[in-house]
């Protein structure tokens, strides 16, 4: 009921010994995460960038309609109006702006453009000479107003069409006022049937109607690409993180199996370096009994008093005792890895329990030359669980402890409870201790921090992770802090049972019990 440790180096470790597996360090490539915002960046971009070219499109489209219907106005004027009056609009800069209001060929060209521009999206129109004075215009103020320095009349004078979109919060049309109109201005060239230019054209092209159907099919469109974008989009988030989930399951498949298949073989090692160091354990009690055992068999000289056949009995019992003990701990810990092992439950004296403990070592303690003491707790309760099993966990902590502590140094008990009424038994020493590395395995079945090569204390290696285990087993926690070279503490906490009982009465002076070396 030995766990060998050894080899330690000077590092302070604290370990609670019910220890979680251990977590998973990686963490999934956030892809999903990334992939949202570059496909969200190239979406919105991809979206600005069709909604942009839809309405340059339909801005162009828009303003070659006008330029067009505009220009066909101008033909219309020229085969009607122009050739009609063109004596009069080319004379027309001698006479002052109220003569050319009040002249009868003006009255008579308003009629006609009112005649065919009623019904048509046309709201104004303008004539000017190659001088630029404005000769005709359906809003009679403007008449006789000069328009050389205009750009647009220079460029449409010599040949060159000018077409500007506007906005007018306020416009006088043919017949009435008009407010908050979009309108396209052309200034279109007049020409003879020579192709000389003659003149100049200023048409007011009212558009509101046709932006106003632009804009709608525009909103539309953003409406049903933003749409369409972002179910594509969702989609593809949807696609990318089932992926993502898919692959780091797999990825966490593959680890764990990675993990089990390297604890399997850590596993095998350590069973296989304990089958070693089993090899000398179960040798050396066997090679006593068998030599003992022949001794008295062949009745060798010097046997035949009764002091030495005792002597050689005791030897044969005690290497027997050993080869037991052994035997005993290999088969606990088969139990309890195959889950085999039950528990056979009910109250106890936890002082008792620990003054028995210690009337069975104090002996040991003694040969030693080590302090052995025992302190328990006045007015204890009950305690609850199997008490054989809680014994064995005692005895296999003290008689650690005892093992690793060199004479002159301590090994101490103590049993209590805590706040909330649970059993806390606590097994301290001065011994060599454990490194911080090596904690893990010699609590693992089968783990030894020594070679099996260079053993210097004996034992199966089993006794740290039995009483680890039937700790577990009632529930309770199991809790070891070691600092090489200045010893170890376990400490074993136990549930409470599950009904209230009574504190035991024990005689006086049975509360803390000292072993001097």
């Amino acid at each position: 009921m030995e766990s060998a440790s050894s080899g330690r180096r000077p590092q302070r470790h604290s370990i609670g010994l019910i220890e979680a597996p251990p977590k998973m360090a990686e963490q999934s490539l956030p892809l999903t995460k990334r992939f949202a915002l570059f496909a969200g960046l190239i979406v919105i971009a991809a979206s600005v960038l069709l909604i942009n070219l839809y309405k340059e499109i339909a801005a162009n489209d828009l303003y070659e309609f006008a330029t067009r219907s505009n220009e066909a106005v101008a033909r219309v004027f020229s085969n009607t109006i122009w050739d009609a009056h063109a004596g009069f609009l080319t004379t027309a800069h001698i006479l002052t702006p109220d003569a050319i209001r009040q002249h009868p060929e003006t009255q008579a060209i308003r009629r006609k453009v009112l005649t065919h521009m009623r019904d048509l999206s046309i709201v104004k129109i303008k004539i000017y000479d190659l001088d630029g004075l404005t000769v005709f215009s359906t809003n009679p103020q403007h008449i006789g107003a000069d328009k050389r320095g205009n750009q647009d009349f220079t460029a449409a004078r010599i040949g060159r069409p000018v077409n500007n979109l506007i906005h007018r919060d306020s416009l006088n049309a043919f017949e009435r006022e008009l407010s908050h109109r979009d309108i396209m201005e052309s200034y279109l060239p007049i020409t003879s049937a020579s192709g000389a230019i003659e003149g100049v054209f200023e048409v007011y092209h009212d558009v509101t109607d046709l932006l106003a159907v632009t804009h709608r099919r525009q909103v539309l469109l953003q409406a049903t690409v933003g749409s369409t974008f972002l179910s594509l989009y969702l989609l593809l988030i949807f696609a990318v993180w089932r992926s993502e989930k898919r692959t780091e399951r797999q990825y966490r498949k593959t680890l764990e199996l990675a993990r089990t298949a390297a604890r399997a073989e850590e596993s095998n090692r350590m069973k296989s370096e304990f089958l070693a160091t089993m090899s000398h354990e179960l040798r050396t009690p066997l090679n006593a009994i068998l030599g003992f055992s022949e001794i008295l068999k062949v009745q060798m000289p010097g046997t035949n008093d009764e002091a030495t056949r005792r002597e050689y009995a005791d030897n044969i019992w005690s290497s027997g005792r050993l080869l037991l003990n052994i035997v005993d701990d290999v088969l606990d810990m088969s139990k309890v890895e195959a889950g085999e092992l039950t528990l056979n439950t009910s109250v106890f004296d936890p002082v008792a329990l620990a003054e028995s403990c210690k009337r069975l070592l104090e002996g040991q303690a003694l040969a030693e030359g080590i302090t052995l003491s025992i302190d328990v707790a006045p007015d204890l309760p009950v305690a609850f669980g199997d008490e054989r099993r809680i014994k064995q966990v005692l005895l296999n902590l003290l008689s650690n402890a005892l093992k690793f502590t060199k004479s002159g140094g301590q090994v101490g008990l103590w049993v209590g409870e805590d706040k909330f009424g649970h059993l806390m038994i606590t097994v301290t020493d001065t011994g060599i201790g454990i490194a911080a590395d090596d904690v893990k395995k010699v609590l693992s079945p089968f783990g030894q921090v020594e070679s099996s090569y260079a053993r210097q204390f004996g034992g199966a290696g089993l006794g740290l992770p039995i009483a680890k285990s039937l700790v577990e087993m009632h529930g309770g926690r199991f809790v070891l802090e070691s600092q090489p070279g200045k010893g170890t503490k376990i400490s074993v906490c136990l549930p409470p049972p599950a009904t209230s009982e009574k504190p035991v009465e024990r005689s006086a002076g049975t509360a803390s019990v000292a072993v001097p070396a």
